[in-house]
């Protein structure tokens, strides 16, 4: 069991939770039932954060050093050692870096930019070996932290789908062209590697932070996010994803302004970053990747607005103790239901395939755990399974089907089926 964040955990909201359960006054109820509802509630907090303090390490870990190391990528640069805050919870032009320096001084000013685009970066590791593999990139969401409410607003990013993407050089000094996504089954966008699998750079649209009631001046925190998963370029060719050695980071930039183009920032010709993650394995089931401009984050950098004592970042334990409300989910899904099994004999093995019906969640189920005779032994990501057995012995063999989302919330046991092999 993951230790505890209590802090996290017991925000306001939850408080608010145990607070009613415990305050039943009804006539009808007995003070034991009273005293039975309150702990139980409790309880139930408590093993709800267990999930989200899984989340909260996830976020503090995906803003230190990278995963593995990248393919040919320029060893000294920061970016390719691991995460950095930027500009970060400050888009004002003050707390851009000194060594951005654009012909336009009022660039440099303290002047308020009100636009941010968030971005991702696919980088092969130098183990990295598969070649049936495409990577698929969804999910972008961006949240403010603001000062005034101490209230997080989340920018619509829709599906979150990306909108654009390129091929570049692994040191990004020029762009080889565009790199073109495949649409895959369930709507979400999947990217492959040229041949000299350089690495892939896309995003989401630009968006305008005050059409989403934000003042640029009142931004305390700021937390975007990607979700990855390797899937298959070829599926009936052969899967070596477990050979892959694939990573992303993801991050955001502001602009001062939506009509903004890299023109205006001559002679750099780039903005620099609100911030970015490490680069993250991407692996067969979902991850999601974080950048949050948290104080614990590997490197800030420094500005004229910091070095006169603006802050970019806040303290992580603040973050925890208020997270963005996606990390809220402490629902679990529904149990996977019409658990069924088709035997399929060979001369010395057999192939089980279970399937069942898709289980629901208040956000989205991410996989199903597989258990034989009370023991897991796999995850499947849809609502199929195969299971390869060896020489028939007479055993009987029961299978059962757990769903779980991102949260790390677990639904009851689906029905149990039995197979004699």
């Amino acid at each position: 069991m993951n230790t505890l964040n209590y802090d996290a955990l017991l925000t306001a909201s939850s408080l608010a939770r145990i607070d009613k359960a415990c305050a039943i006054k009804k006539a009808n109820i007995s003070f034991e039932a009273k005293l039975y509802l309150c702990m139980m509630t409790i309880i139930l907090l408590l093993m709800s954060g267990e999930g989200l303090s899984a989340v909260i390490d996830d976020i503090k870990s995906d803003m230190q050093l990278n995963e593995a190391t990248l393919l040919n990528a320029p060893p000294t640069w920061g970016w390719a050692v691991g995460a950095a805050i930027g500009m970060g919870s400050a888009p004002r032009g003050d707390a851009t870096p000194p060594s951005w320096i654009p012909t336009n001084t009022d660039l440099k000013s303290s002047s308020p930019w009100n636009a941010i685009v968030p971005w991702f970066v696919i980088f092969p590791g130098t183990a990295n070996a598969a070649k049936n593999v495409r990577i698929k990139v969804y999910g972008a969401t961006i949240y403010f932290l603001l000062k005034s409410t101490n209230k997080w607003k989340k920018i619509d990013t829709g599906s979150g789908n990306p909108t654009w993407a390129s091929v570049s050089t692994p040191n990004y000094s020029s762009i080889i062209g565009k790199s073109y996504p495949r649409i895959e089954a369930d709507g979400y966008l999947s990217y492959k590697f040229d041949a000299d699998s350089n690495p892939i750079h896309g995003g989401a649209p630009r968006y305008q932070l005050s059409s989403y009631g934000i003042d640029p001046s009142d931004v305390n925190a700021v937390y975007v996010n990607f979700k990855t998963q390797l899937v298959l370029d070829d599926p009936l060719g052969v899967d070596d994803r477990s050979s892959a050695q694939i990573l992303v980071q993801v991050g955001a930039d502001y602009y001062p302004a939506m009509t903004t183009t890299s023109a205006d920032f001559a002679p750099v010709y780039y903005t620099p970053a609100l911030g970015f993650s490490r680069f993250g394995l991407v692996k067969s089931l979902p991850r999601t990747h974080h950048m949050a401009t948290i104080s614990s984050a590997r490197y800030i950098t420094l500005s004229d607005y910091v070095n006169a004592g603006g802050q970019t970042t806040i303290p992580f334990d603040q973050f925890a103790a208020n997270m963005p409300p996606e990390f809220a989910d402490s629902i679990a899904p529904t149990a996977p239901s019409g658990l069924g099994a088709t035997k399929k004999t060979a001369s010395k093995s057999a192939s089980i395939t279970l399937s069942w019906t898709a289980s629901k969640d208040n956000v989205a189920v991410a996989g199903y755990d597989i258990y034989r005779n009370g023991k897991k032994i796999n995850v499947s990501t849809t609502n199929s399974y195969i299971d390869s057995l060896g020489i028939a012995t007479g055993s009987l063999y029961s299978y059962t089907v757990k769903a779980f989302d991102a949260a790390g919330n677990r639904s009851d046991s689906s029905n149990s089926v039995n197979i004699v092999y």
